[in-house]
């Protein structure tokens, strides 16, 4: 009879229908409208629309330190760590949606020992005054048949889960590579402006040193000595917030790094350059490149899945089960043939009648759902080409602005050289010096900060087009689940 069962179990899912899946199937929307006008930004000598490589555009500041520090902020970042296993976490998500495809098979196995009085009224226990030892061992199966891919629906939702995760973990690799850049862009200015201000601090005693020596000898002012200390002072004033800035953004790489705040963690004096040319690409290029961007398409994708799995409670479920056991007083039975066993096996089907209109808002949730998806996608996209749009115009007016205030700088520098050269003269008055200085100390300090500024404009592009992260995410580790146990 057993061997029976189980052709004719065979048979029925022979005709059970395959492939067929409700729901509607998912197609990318199409967003040329919104990437095909190109852009505003100005194709000049810095922002080119020539698409380039921009997994490792730290490189390209010319700094082997930062680097080296981004390498470490990879592979020791703790936001990252926890991006990864969020990563984890849904693809073990995913699994136990897969799973539901598959039959449940499981075993058990038991022991009783039971007996009843002389005197006891006992329906399901031995006869009285007997004791008997029973020994079972049983082997179950269940396995819902996915006739409308409902679970395959579930499926399809749930990788692309797994797909949303990585693109998180993507955006934030992004996000935090360009934090690292900028903390380390901040650390080697406020470098350079220390030892701005030191030299100002030597230079400006060294004139406070020739006004109280003129005083002393009859031919200066005490004016001259107060205008002398006081522009010594205000520089020197400078110095502890400029301290105060520098400990801050060096604690910001550290926090980024994931270790406490040391000393020596950057190198002070670290070359940086700009980059000549910063290619951008095309506006279409964001679909493929920015983090967001694909996280949105993802999330779009396992909405319209999800209409799909709403869609699947309209239909009925059909289900197969069994139970093969043995159940004996003698333990030697356990071996003895078909005969000593029982079995119970069977289809069952559950078709939804009346639900009280759950199943239809269920699937409107599903849609609207959806619907939203779509707008967040393109919002995104739209909010993704502003941001490029806005970085390039940074970027393009931040180098205009450091190159006039390089020539400001250095006609500060002449000016200053040759007040002092006129006043040793006597043709100038040592008020003139000091203000030469002034000026001086206040344009190499702004063309510092300009410069800041225009690393700082390039660093948000780089950002604004995605880059950061590494093309290839097999680099992302997927959960080691133990292997299930086939023992009872």
């Amino acid at each position: 009879m057993l061997p029976r069962l189980c052709r004719s179990s065979l048979l029925l899912l022979a005709l059970l229908p395959a492939g067929c899946r409700v729901g509607p199937d998912y197609e990318p929307p199409d967003l040329s409208p919104r990437t095909e006008a190109p852009w505003r930004a100005p194709d000049n000598a810095v922002i080119r629309g020539e698409r380039a490589e921009l997994s490792r555009w730290w490189e390209r500041l010319g700094s082997a330190e930062l680097s080296t520090l981004a390498e470490r902020l990879v592979n020791e970042n703790l936001s990252l760590a926890e991006a990864r296993q969020r990563v984890i976490t849904a693809r073990a998500r995913a699994g136990l949606v897969e799973a539901d495809r598959w039959p449940e098979v499981s075993s058990a196995a038991g022991y009783i020992r039971a007996g009843t009085g002389d005197q006891s009224l006992n329906f399901q226990g031995p006869p009285r005054g007997r004791e008997v030892d029973v020994t079972s061992v049983s082997v179950s199966a269940a396995w819902e048949i996915d006739l409308w891919g409902r679970v395959a629906r579930a499926v399809e939702a749930a990788e692309a889960d797994v797909d949303v995760a990585i693109e998180d973990f993507r955006a934030a690799s992004v996000s935090l590579l360009a934090e690292l850049a900028l903390a380390f862009v901040a650390v080697q200015t406020l470098h350079a402006r220390l030892e701005v201000a030191a030299r100002s601090v030597a230079l400006q005693r060294e004139t406070r040193r020739l006004a109280e020596s003129r005083l002393e000898a009859g031919s200066g002012t005490r004016l001259d000595v107060d205008q002398a200390t006081r522009e010594l002072d205000t520089t020197r004033a400078s110095v502890p917030e400029l301290k105060r800035q520098l400990a801050l953004a060096e604690n910001r790489v550290a926090l980024l790094l994931g270790e406490r705040p040391s000393d020596g963690l950057v190198i002070a004096g670290d070359t940086l350059t700009l980059p000549d040319a910063i290619d951008i690409g095309l506006p279409a290029d964001l679909l493929s490149r920015r983090p967001d961007v694909r996280r949105s398409e993802r999330t779009l994708a396992g909405a319209v899945a999800r209409i799909g799995v709403a869609e699947g409670e309209r239909y009925p479920r059909l289900s197969l089960s069994g139970t093969l056991a043995l159940r004996t007083q003698d333990l030697g039975n356990l071996g003895s043939g078909l005969d000593a066993w029982s079995y119970s096996a069977g289809p069952s089907l559950v078709v939804p009648l009346f639900t009280g209109g759950r199943i239809d808002q269920g699937v409107a949730i599903s849609e609207s759902e959806a619907e939203v998806a779509r707008l967040r996608l393109e919002r995104t996209l739209l909010e993704a080409i502003a941001e490029v749009e806005n970085a390039a115009a940074g970027v393009v007016r931040s180098r205009e602005r450091l190159e006039i205030l390089a020539s400001a700088a250095a006609a500060a520098e002449r000016a200053r050289e040759l007040a002092r050269e006129l006043h040793e003269a006597g043709t100038r008055s040592l008020l003139q010096v000091i203000d030469a200085e002034r000026a001086e100390v206040a344009s190499v300090d702004a063309l510092l900060v300009a410069r800041q500024s225009a690393f700082e404009r390039t660093i948000e592009l780089y950002r604004a087009l995605g880059g950061g992260w590494p093309e290839d995410a097999a680099n992302l580790p997927r959960p080691d689940l133990p292997e299930e146990s086939t023992t009872p």
